[in-house]
């Protein structure tokens, strides 16, 4: 593969070629919406669930840990960085936790500030399938923070929507990790709405702050939490080739119906992160999410966002970096505040790594692993094919390049992400009506694919498990009932959908073509 393009474009087999002509001149492309509602209700592919929980469990694969090649001196951050991480923080010194000391006691800060508005405790809390860094787990997390830190008693009830998701059945806390959002449409700011507030706590008995009543507001929007893993290397994917890639393949990509926008950050380089793209580095984003997500204030967002009397129980920043610091027998890593220590967890973090099939689950080792119903993993192999041929590849671009990095592990890199990192139009039933940047309200960035397969729900809201259906969710009037509302273009993907649908009708390794590109899928 070239270096951020989509070389597998140049390398179709006969028939791909066939398919990517089919859907540019818009053959499939005719069919109406509803007709490829039909099709995929009647030929659907089955979704073989997630790697290493239903199948595959013998298989090479993964996601977490730190990446190969740190030097000895990086290496000696990871017990610091990843303890951090997974800390649980609490209301404030006086709380009596170990992990929350006076500055004066010891010299580790670490822990402190939760509140006065927050949506959970620790980093690691939401972040956390398959290992610590990635997405929302099999059981929602919260259920173990709304009433307490530990330490500390709050007056909370669990919010209707963390047991109700579409993607997980009523009434249970096997449900995904949905974080409010009220957008301007609404009545609201856009902005993240804490779940959780502190009253209740011994520590902060004149803080009365009311937690949201959201079973009676309308026009809530939700977001899940998105996995980590290999957002260093994205960090430094260089602006050139993302907007490089945004201007290959631009006959293809109009007769499908695909364009798409790079989300411009301050500075005036290629904003990356987040669900829209609304971040363009790691250590702000961190900083922001200490904030919002658990109410510590720290040197980059230094302010309570709630500053209601009785509230505001300590000194801000609660994150500073620890000058208490002083002996050096003790680890330097200390030296950092919480959240430049959480940046570096995530910036050494590894990139997910696809599975590779053994002789007795389905395949050879030849390629990437399938289901134990694939032949020898050719299944995948023909998978990916179909992905490039009918222009998933357009925007779940294979790969970037890295330039030299004084990170040498995350230098000269070739990254399989499956993204190209840019936003694109996803039509009215994918709306959230939240701007962010440049981002619309309809918009998103195109989420990276690695660790796909070990990600148990999809699309921003965890609307669904069944990566079938969040494929059919990428287009307008197909998926399972819209969120947002307003007047949209059709989404970019309607097309590409479209071709996906027809692979139902063609023979595949695997019984058709399309279950062959879902089991491509669950091997990322």
């Amino acid at each position: 593969m070239v270096k951020f393009k989509n070389r597998a474009l140049n390398r179709f087999s006969r028939r791909a070629w066939r398919l990517a002509k089919f859907a540019a001149f818009g053959t499939l492309a005719s069919l109406t919406l509803a007709a490829a509602a039909i099709l995929w209700a009647q030929n659907q592919a089955t979704d073989p669930g997630v790697r290493g929980i239903n199948w595959c469990q013998g298989c090479v694969n993964g996601a977490g840990g730190f990446q190969v090649g740190l030097t000895p001196q990086e290496q000696a951050s990871e017990p610091a960085v990843t303890t951090q991480f997974q800390t649980t923080a609490v209301v404030s010194v006086n709380s009596g936790s170990p992990d929350c000391m006076a500055s004066g006691a010891q010299p580790n800060v670490t822990g402190c500030g939760l509140g006065p508005r927050f949506n959970s405790n620790s980093c690691a809390s939401c972040h956390q399938q398959p290992a610590p860094g990635g997405s929302s787990p099999p059981s929602n997390p919260l259920f173990q923070v709304y009433l307490s830190d530990g330490y500390d008693n709050f007056q909370n009830t669990m919010p209707y929507f963390e047991t109700t998701s579409p993607g997980c059945g009523n009434g249970n806390p096997g449900c995904p990790i949905l974080i409010p959002r009220l957008p301007t449409s609404s009545g609201g700011t856009g902005l993240v709405q804490q779940l959780f507030v502190i009253t209740g706590s011994k520590v902060a008995p004149n803080c009365n702050l009311q937690q949201p009543n959201f079973s009676g507001e309308s026009g809530l929007v939700f977001r899940q939490p998105l996995p980590t893993f290999g957002d260093g290397y994205i960090d430094f994917v260089e602006n050139k080739d993302i907007l490089n890639n945004l201007n290959s393949n631009l006959p293809l990509k109009t007769s499908l119906g695909i364009g798409g926008v790079a989300n411009i950050a301050d500075d005036g380089s290629v904003s990356r992160l987040g669900w829209k793209a609304q971040w363009r580095a790691i250590l702000p984003a961190v900083g922001a999410e200490e904030q919002v997500e658990e109410g510590i204030t720290n040197e980059m967002f230094a302010t309570e966002i709630d500053q209601t009397a009785g509230c505001d129980v300590n000194p801000v920043p609660e994150d500073p970096t620890n000058y208490n610091w002083y002996d050096s027998s003790m680890t330097p890593w200390l030296f950092l505040a919480d959240a430049e220590r959480d940046a570096i967890f995530v910036r050494f973090l590894a990139t997910p790594i696809p599975s590779t099939a053994s002789p007795t689950q389905g395949g050879v080792g030849q390629g990437p692993g399938c289901p134990d119903t694939a032949q020898n993993g050719q299944s995948c192999v023909d998978g990916q094919a179909d992905f490039n041929s009918i222009g998933c590849v357009l925007c779940h671009t294979t790969s970037y390049r890295t330039p030299p990095g004084s990170i040498p592990s995350q230098g000269h890199t070739l990254l399989n992400l499956y993204s190209d990192l840019l936003l694109h139009h996803m039509g009215n039933c994918l709306a959230d009506n939240v701007t962010q940047g440049l981002a619309q309200g309809d918009m998103w960035r195109t989420p990276p694919l690695w660790n796909v397969g070990q990600r148990i729900w999809f699309m921003h809201d965890g609307r669904t498990k069944d990566i079938v259906q969040a494929i059919e969710d990428h287009a307008d009037m197909t998926g399972s009932g819209c969120t947002g509302n307003g007047t949209y273009p059709n989404s970019e993907a309607d097309d590409v959908v479209n071709a996906f649908n027809g692979l139902a009708n063609m023979s595949g390794v695997d019984g058709t073509a399309q279950q062959d590109l879902i089991n491509f899928l669950r091997t990322l």
